[in-house]
């Protein structure tokens, strides 16, 4: 871990749990996450902070990693669904092949056909999320940062767990404490931070 994850680890306001830092991103520093948070079916929000707009790198990269295992992965853009009104539960032509095999973007570009298929009957009572959770092994939700798009936590709440992004040398500490704050006060199960190094 580097020195800064240690520092984000001690600095953190006692009125906020600590989140746990995870190591910045080579191939398999994503295993431990993945260990620890995704089961068969589950969904993980990814948050980045301040204004950030780093999830999408990161959701690339773990659901890389947990496609490399066999894994059948979507990344959900938060942003797209921000623009949907209402949110339309996903059918066979709207998600796509993402640049990783095993991997697909939702929501897809109007007119684009994609591959979708349940693994089980479809309950009509499901939302958009149950209905993901019933042909993909994993979602990653791609959320834009809370700061910017308040409204994408509604969308973050429902996913089993969600990681905040924070950039070395860049995310301060009392962002990371707003941002916290900010996402658990909207119900958002925020289990962690990833920190990541820009180059």
């Amino acid at each position: 871990m580097s020195n800064n994850a240690l520092i984000l680890e001690r600095t953190s306001d006692p009125a906020v749990s600590p989140a746990p830092v995870l190591p910045p991103y080579s191939s398999g520093e994503y295993l431990d996450l993945i260990r620890r948070h995704f089961h068969p079916h589950s969904a993980v929000a990814i948050v980045p902070a301040g204004a950030g707009r780093n999830a999408a790198d990161v959701c690339e990269n773990i659901a890389a990693e947990l496609a490399a295992s066999g894994n059948r992965v979507v990344i959900v853009s938060v942003d797209a669904l921000l623009r949907m009104n209402p949110v339309a539960k996903p059918h066979e032509s709207d998600c796509i092949p993402g640049r990783t095999p095993k991997v697909w973007l939702w929501p897809s570009a109007a007119g684009t056909q994609g591959l979708l298929k349940s693994r089980a009957p479809e309950d009509p009572a499901a939302n958009w999320l149950d209905s993901l959770r019933l042909t993909f092994d994993a979602v990653l939700l791609d959320c834009p940062a809370a700061e910017t798009a308040p409204a994408a936590a509604q969308h973050a709440a429902l996913a089993d767990v969600a990681m905040l992004v924070v950039e070395a040398g860049r995310t301060t500490r009392q962002q990371i404490q707003r941002d916290q704050r900010a996402l658990q006060s909207r119900g958002v199960k925020l289990a962690g931070c990833i920190l990541i190094e820009q180059s």
